[in-house]
């Protein structure tokens, strides 16, 4: 795995994805995993091996395929399968590859789209499965090994650095926020993590206790107190189609 260090400060300007809070997911190779992805909030992610995008619309399946060469998003090929009528096209095509997210994208490699790829035994699981394939259109759309994920951090580092504070503050693992100079107020946090991505030169940490200040040019701006609780996923409110993975 090959983090950059430099495009970490470069790409973290133009990369807005990141306050999305994109998972990055080793792998989707197995049913539970599947299933598991499918009941978070919003089925979109990024997975290692293979390393794509994954993004679950509806009753469509964009797979973006990425690799660590790649520093504009639109050089990406992007795949986009399923039906406009039901989800079950999609999901049969990823049962008949035995749950394995790079069968899939090994499989979708091999089509000919000069060709007719509906007759490719590949896309025969479903009459009403259809597939493209296009270049992506997002430029800032990079591996996320090229950039220090953020991941959550579950225990206390030896010495903190601001790329702690970022997985922090972006998983939301913090307890009693005091926004200093307005202690009155609900702590901007969001908007402080993207300061801190934005322009890290001239931001420091003290820590005090358990309690660690946050500052900036010397001035105190936020302290917390650290927490290393893993956050679970969000999971969908309306789970009314969860029913129907049970067939597959």
């Amino acid at each position: 795995m090959r983090y950059q260090p430099n495009l970490f400060i470069l790409w973290a300007k133009r990369l807005r994805t990141i306050m999305m809070h994109i998972p990055v997911l080793n792998q989707l190779e197995t049913r539970t995993e599947w299933v598991s992805f499918f009941r978070r909030e919003r089925s979109y992610a990024y997975t290692l091996s293979p390393l794509c995008l994954v993004d679950f619309q509806t009753t469509f399946l964009h797979l973006t395929l990425l690799d660590e060469v790649m520093l504009d998003g639109r050089q990406a090929i992007k795949y986009s399968l399923g039906s406009k009528t039901s989800m079950e096209p999609a999901w049969q095509l990823i049962k008949a590859c035995d749950w394995q997210l790079s069968a899939v994208t090994k499989g979708l490699s091999d089509l000919d789209f000069k060709s007719n790829v509906r007759d490719n035994s590949f896309l025969g699981v479903h009459s009403d499965l259809s597939v493209r394939k296009y270049f992506a259109k997002d430029k800032t759309l990079i591996a996320p090994t090229l950039v220090r994920p953020l991941a959550p951090i579950v225990a206390k580092p030896y010495t903190w650095d601001l790329h702690h504070i970022c997985c922090l503050l972006s998983h939301q693992q913090l307890s009693d926020p005091c926004f200093i100079p307005a202690p009155l107020k609900e702590a901007p946090i969001k908007s402080i993590l993207l300061r801190l991505l934005d322009t890290p030169a001239g931001w420091s940490i003290q820590e005090i206790d358990n309690t660690l200040l946050l500052r900036y040019q010397d001035k105190a701006i936020l302290s917390f107190t650290p927490t290393y609780t893993v956050p679970a996923p969000r999971l969908k409110e309306d789970t009314s189609t969860l029913w129907s993975l049970n067939r597959f």
